[in-house]
C-alpha cells in the first residue's frame, strides 16, 4: 500500500469482495480495504451525504479493482437499523440496501412472511434492494430440518427468486 505510514489498511471478508466483483462485473485483480472520508472525492462525498437518510456514517469501505473503485457505506440509521451503499469512484450511486425489521415491511411482502411464519418457518432477516429504480426485498428464514430460505420479492410480493439450502 502506498501512502502515509499511519494508514493502516484491513482486508475485508471474501464475501464482500466476491460480491463487489460480480455486481460490478470488474476483473480479476481487487484489493479491499477501509477508508477515511477525507480521501474521498467531493462527488463521491456529495452521493453519501444525499443518501444519508437521517443516519450516520459508521464504515468506508473501498474495494479497488484494476485501476477502478467501488466504495460500500455502512450508515447507522435511527434506531435500530442499518443501510448500506455502493458508490462507484465517479460518484454513482450503485445500490441502496436497508435492513429492515420485520414490522417495516410493506403488506404485499408481509403476507409471504406470514405464510412462512405459519409452516413453522422462522424469519431471519430482510434488506430493501434499491437498484436502478428497481426495489426488491432479500429475506432470509430458517425452515424445520435445518434448511435455510432464501427469497428475493418483488415490492407486490411476487417471487423473483426462491433457494433452499441445506446445512448439514
Amino acid at each position: 500500500v502506498s501512502g502515509s505510514g499511519n494508514m493502516k489498511r484491513r482486508f475485508s471478508s471474501t464475501l464482500l469482495l466476491a460480491t463487489a466483483i460480480v455486481a460490478t462485473g470488474l476483473g480479476p485483480y481487487a484489493r479491499a480495504g477501509e477508508e477515511s472520508s477525507k480521501q474521498l472525492s467531493d462527488t463521491v462525498r456529495a452521493r453519501i451525504s444525499e443518501n444519508l437518510g437521517g443516519g450516520h456514517v459508521d464504515d468506508i469501505k473501498v474495494i479497488r479493482i484494476d485501476e477502478r473503485q467501488l466504495y460500500v457505506v455502512e450508515i447507522d440509521l435511527p434506531g435500530p437499523r442499518e443501510r448500506k451503499l455502493h458508490v462507484t469512484g465517479e460518484g454513482v450511486l450503485l445500490k441502496i440496501v436497508d435492513r429492515l425489521r420485520l414490522p417495516d415491511l410493506p403488506p404485499a411482502v408481509r403476507a409471504t412472511v406470514d405464510s412462512i411464519q405459519a409452516s413453522k418457518g422462522r424469519f431471519d432477516r430482510a434488506d430493501k434492494v434499491t437498484a436502478n429504480g428497481k426495489v426488491e426485498y432479500h429475506l432470509e428464514f430458517d425452515l424445520p430440518g435445518r434448511v435455510e430460505l432464501e427469497l428475493i420479492l418483488s415490492e407486490t410480493g411476487e417471487v423473483i427468486s426462491r433457494r433452499e439450502e441445506g446445512n448439514l
